[in-house]
């Protein structure tokens, strides 16, 4: 095997073997995704419009700590999760937001964006200032999946985390 042909061929033959080895049992080649027709493009862009249009209500219920504004946001079904950094919970009813008044002095919201991800169905995501109380600043993620209901868009998933522990008072 000392002529330079016979060993690009053996190694050829060998990158072969790996890519073939590499794809997954019964892997065929997929056609390409077919593009959105212009009425799914329609509705698509549609579904961003109406759920940010629920993302903005939801936080302007929210700086004006309006309980009832705010709840209307949401699906009042067992279908509502809520996930925080203490575990995640299902269900509309039993939702401490529903009994308890709990505001944040101050929400500043940075990066708000939304994308469709099915019909009907749209993920959005905002990076938030927040300051629980005098004193104390927070910077984290909330985000939120938005779906359309009888009554518009509304968000059945949301999840809020801060950046980092916030440090112990002393």
């Amino acid at each position: 095997m000392d002529n330079p042909n016979s060993l690009r061929r053996v190694r050829r033959a060998l990158l072969c073997l790996c890519v073939v080895l590499a794809l997954p049992t019964g892997a065929t080649a997929q056609p390409p995704a077919p593009r959105a027709t212009p009425a799914a493009s329609r509705a698509s862009a549609k579904d961003s419009a109406d759920a940010l249009a629920t993302f903005r209500e939801n936080l302007a219920a929210i700086h004006q700590r309006d309980k009832a504004r705010y709840l209307a946001t949401y699906v009042h079904t067992n279908r509502l999760v809520r996930h925080s950094p203490t575990g995640m919970e299902t269900g509309y009813d039993g939702w401490s937001a529903i009994t308890e008044n709990a505001w944040p002095d101050t929400l500043i919201v940075k990066e708000m964006r939304v994308t469709p991800i099915a019909p009907g169905v749209v993920y959005g995501y905002y990076r938030y200032i927040g300051v629980p109380a005098p004193g104390d600043t927070l910077t984290g993620v909330s985000t939120r999946v938005f779906v359309r209901t009888p009554q518009g868009m509304r968000i059945t998933v949301t999840a809020s985390w801060n950046d980092a522990v916030p440090p112990v008072k002393r």
